[in-house]
């Protein structure tokens, strides 16, 4: 408030508003858990109660918003149910009036990682391309994804979906696969309707999960399965709104079977404004998986939101992976234990991290070699989608268990 009070009376800012009811999510999961729903019952009942709460009282808002709009004192009105929440976008006097109203709990500030050039936000290390017209992952033999391939589970049947830098879905590892329509792809940027990547972190992560490996370039692990993609790290930089949108768009559009999350942002060691993302997604049955983080090798060097305690439904930890080298040594960078932020497990578990080939948006047959926990991050995503082909009713904290 202090600072809208103090700002140019003609600046505009993206801000969120935060509305005082909000569901009370482990309560509410005990209750359909007493009932013994069906994991597609279970979603659709936690959609639709976060839904119910938010639309009943976003109306009571929105005459407000509505006459703020006219005005011309706020620009633009995006109403999320993920948790109870508008991300708007106005002048100081526009959101000062939206928090003087009852229904408001708080309005935040937008935050953004892009504060300079220099920075890259994830750590991905890229080098020479493969060589050769075919090549193998050491990740699948490591993790002997051939194993399951044999016995007929490739993730077939299963949804795997990322927030991440978007996806580039011309590329052959990819092509042909996305979820159509716009549960398949969500740009809350530009709104394009087809899949792309302009920095080429979420191409080669979703490579990892769900590359199809044609013509003997193997690099995915579910090369049956299908994706979708959100436009969540524009330029590979995190940003509330952004986040908040893509967040809402994969419990309520996309409604994927595993949700990689190959990103972490830097607002405080412990900032835990991704928390309810997390809880709601698991609450409707999606396994979640992030990676440990780049900032190794000492003690103590987790990244939020994967180091993050007290998770839905028992106050877990994030599901976070480490990386690993062939050598089956830690990869240097991958960041360790013990979690600054309460969690009782951190990383959770370790997989391949180094010196992976991965698909690039360069081109359709485009490959470069990557490196760092967000590429191990995939490749679970895709364990999970066999899992989960072999087991579909499995929820989220026994998946996490196995």
């Amino acid at each position: 408030r202090q600072h809208l009070k103090a700002s140019d009376a003609s600046k505009r800012f993206v801000a969120l508003v935060d509305l005082t009811e909000q569901l009370d999510l482990r309560a509410f999961a005990r209750q359909l858990r007493a009932s013994s729903a069906s994991k597609g019952k279970t979603r659709a009942a936690v959609v639709f109660a976060l839904e119910t709460v938010a639309a009943r009282q976003q109306a009571r808002l929105r005459p407000l918003l509505d006459r703020l709009v006219a005005a011309g004192s706020i620009g633009y009105v995006h109403p999320v149910a993920v948790l109870n929440r508008v991300v708007v976008e106005g002048t100081a006097s526009g959101l000062l009036a939206i928090g003087s109203s009852d229904e408001v709990a708080a309005v935040l500030p937008d935050w953004t990682s892009e504060r300079d050039a220099s920075r890259t936000g994830d750590v991905l290390v890229e080098t020479a391309a493969p060589s050769g017209s075919s090549f193998r992952s050491w990740a699948i033999d490591a993790m002997k994804a051939d194993r399951l391939w044999r016995l007929g589970f490739d993730g077939a049947g299963v949804i795997v979906a990322t927030i991440d830098t978007g996806a580039f879905e011309a590329h052959e590892q990819l092509r042909g696969r996305r979820v159509p329509g716009e549960r398949g792809w969500f740009d809350p940027v530009e709104g394009s309707t087809v899949a792309s990547d302009r920095h080429g972190h979420g191409t080669g992560v979703l490579s990892q999960a769900v590359g199809e490996n044609p013509d003997g370039r193997v690099v995915g692990v579910a090369p049956g399965a299908r994706w979708a993609a959100a436009l969540g790290n524009w330029k590979n930089f995190y940003s509330r709104s952004r986040m908040t949108l893509a967040a809402d768009w994969a419990l309520r559009v996309a409604r994927p079977d595993v949700l990689v999350n190959a990103w972490s942002h830097d607002e405080g060691d412990c900032n835990d404004f991704d928390r309810p993302f997390i809880d709601a997604w698991k609450a409707s049955g999606i396994f979640v998986v992030f990676p440990a983080g780049n900032a190794g090798p000492l003690r103590s060097t987790g990244e939020s939101p994967a180091q993050l305690g007290g998770i839905f439904p028992r106050g877990g930890a994030v599901f976070s992976v480490a990386a690993l080298l062939e050598s089956g040594e830690a990869y240097p960078l991958s960041s360790r234990g013990p979690s600054r932020c309460g969690s009782p497990a951190f990383p959770t578990l370790a997989a391949p991290g180094a010196d992976l080939p991965m698909a690039s948006p360069g081109g359709p047959t485009a490959y470069v070699r990557g490196e760092g926990t967000s590429l191990s991050a995939g490749l679970i995503g895709g364990a999970a989608a066999l899992l989960l082909q072999a087991a579909p009713e499995t929820d989220p904290e026994t998946l996490e268990r196995v």
